[in-house]
């Protein structure tokens, strides 16, 4: 059996949590010691690094590994 891949725009989720948190891509960047470039790019990512999403859900607090741990459990997968 083949799995569908779903595509999950990670970046895009990240920036509107920071934006929902009115919070600023310069805030964002000295949180995780990258220039703010950088985070403009990692807006644009379908996929990141874990070490580098751990960090991003540490400063804005929210659970990014929980949108593909929910994916995991209400697909097919095995």
């Amino acid at each position: 059996m083949q799995q569908q891949s779903t595509v999950i725009f990670i970046g895009k989720l990240i920036e509107e949590e920071l934006r929902r948190q009115e919070r600023s891509v310069t805030w964002l960047s000295r949180k995780i010691h990258c220039d703010r470039r950088n985070v403009y790019d990692i807006f644009r990512r379908s996929d990141i690094d874990t070490n580098l999403l751990y960090r991003i859900s540490q400063v804005l607090n929210t659970d990014f590994f929980k949108i593909y741990s929910v994916l995991l459990q209400s697909s097919d997968y095995q």
